[in-house]
């Protein structure tokens, strides 16, 4: 029987294509590592000639033995006989990166049956406390041995057409729009939507509305017909609440109607039909609370594997994300490095599953004599890393000052301001909103119903 745990033929190929062809090595260690040969002689001998190429010193059959001699490894790996046997196993080094595959296959496989084992005797043992621990441990351990995808250098012609077709499906879909729509065109003119790859955080004071605003933008984008999924991570609040909130944006009935069942006969119909575009949503929710940040990561790539791609990820929001016993801090590690290695991990899953990743943060409330400061990066400098991680930071800012009351139906109305801080990859500025908090619903402040007459009535013209 084959013993597929190691492929020692497939060792000495390597090996003795690298001696034969010193200047493959770049290429095989973008491929293995030391650990990845089963045999510790091969280990050694890969060991050893990494060491001569780093030093600058030529690689050939003297010089490994030389090499080994010096490190007392010759006698233990076979002597000189040994190495030259390796040098005469191929006949050119021309199929080396075939033969690297081939034991990187095995290596993957050992550390697969390794883990299993080890997972077997926990389980057996009795080491552990839930079966959602053996589930954490499991995914961030196959997450651990997948071999990287490393991109390494690609020639532009072997990408630019897809490249190409990419921007015409845009251009064809939703206009100049490159990513997902943040559902106010006036943002999405300044940010051309949000992009896969994109790490956004969307930051606020508490009341502002962020989550209304969040929700704006993963139902635009859910609800559309064969769109992609999008994720919600609701840490904060229940995904009945949530649901209720898109409901009562999309369909325009008050929260309060809906969530005590008082709306009347024709809201009722109105809402049937917006309930049935959720049910042929393509929108995913989970409300466990402060979650741990492995389990956010975990659900976001099952999500990618079932359905292909992901739309968007939605967090709701930073300060509530827990360490990997859910909630439970690493005390030996400080609030800003913990944060910042969540926004580094976050940005790093954007790029994994070519998705914008949305993360909601709450700012203090910065009161100064009564002023409420407009927020600017500023904020966040005592965050870990949320400005260097993010590719777009935004700010929800309300003045009370700028309420309203439209007088034809009695719905208070506030302009907030949506302030693009910084753009990675286009214009910052600012947008006027209007947030209509009886419908949990924002729109564009030249949109806002009745401003027209309250302007007339404090101008007194």
């Amino acid at each position: 029987m084959i013993d597929r745990l190691q492929n020692l033929p497939a060792e000495k190929a390597t090996l003795g294509s690298i001696i034969m062809e010193p200047m493959i090595l770049d290429e095989i260690e973008l491929i293995l590592s030391p650990e990845d040969f089963s045999h510790s002689g091969h280990q050694d001998i890969y060991k050893s000639l990494l060491s001569l190429r780093d030093r600058g010193e030529k690689i050939d059959l003297v010089a490994l033995t030389t090499e080994l001699s010096n490190k007392k490894q010759l006698d233990a790996i076979g002597g000189v006989p040994y190495l030259t046997s390796l040098g005469s196993v191929v006949a050119s080094a021309a199929a080396v990166d075939h033969h690297a595959e081939l034991v990187k296959e095995a290596a993957t496989t050992r550390k697969v049956f390794q883990y299993a084992e080890s997972l077997r005797s926990r389980v057996l043992n009795g080491e552990y406390d839930s079966a959602e621990e053996l589930l954490n441990l499991a995914e961030e351990r196959v997450a651990e041995i997948r071999p990287s995808q490393r991109g390494g250098l690609q020639a532009v012609k072997d990408f630019i057409l897809d490249h190409i077709s990419i921007i015409e499906n845009t251009r064809t879909d939703s206009g100049s729009l490159l990513g997902k729509s943040w559902g106010i065109p006036k943002a999405d003119m300044l940010t051309s939507g949000a992009c896969g790859g994109q790490l956004i955080i969307l930051g606020a004071r508490p009341s502002v509305g962020k989550t209304a605003f969040a929700l704006k933008m993963a139902r635009t984008t859910g609800i559309q017909p064969d769109s992609d999924p999008v994720a919600i991570f609701s840490l904060e609040m229940r995904k009945g609440d949530l649901l209720n909130r898109m409901l009562s944006a999309e369909a325009k009935i008050p929260l309060l109607k809906i969530r005590h069942n008082k709306m009347s006969e024709g809201e009722w119909q109105v809402f049937t039909q917006v309930s049935n575009k959720f049910y042929r949503s393509n929108i995913y929710m989970e409300d466990k609370g402060r979650q741990a940040l492995n389990e956010i990561v975990a659900e976001s790539r099952a999500l990618k594997r079932k359905h292909g791609k992901v739309g968007m990820i939605l967090i709701d929001y930073l300060g509530l994300i827990g360490n990997k016993g859910r909630g439970r801090r690493n005390r030996n590690v400080n609030r800003d490095q913990e944060i910042g290695e969540y926004t580094g991990t976050l940005k790093e899953l954007a790029k994994e599953l070519d998705c914008p990743v949305v993360l909601l943060a709450q700012l203090n409330r910065d009161i100064d004599k009564g002023i409420v400061k407009r927020p600017n990066l500023s904020s966040l400098r005592e965050s870990g890393n949320i400005e260097q991680d993010a590719d777009v930071v935004a700010f929800l800012h309300r003045d009370d000052s700028e309420e309203y009351v439209n007088f034809a139906t009695g719905e208070p109305i506030s302009k907030v301001e949506l302030i693009i801080a910084k753009n990675r990859d286009g214009s910052v500025g600012t947008v006027n909103l209007a947030f209509r908090r009886v419908f949990q619903e924002f729109i564009d402040w030249d949109m806002a119903p009745g401003r027209q007459v309250q302007e007339t009535l404090n101008t007194g013209s």
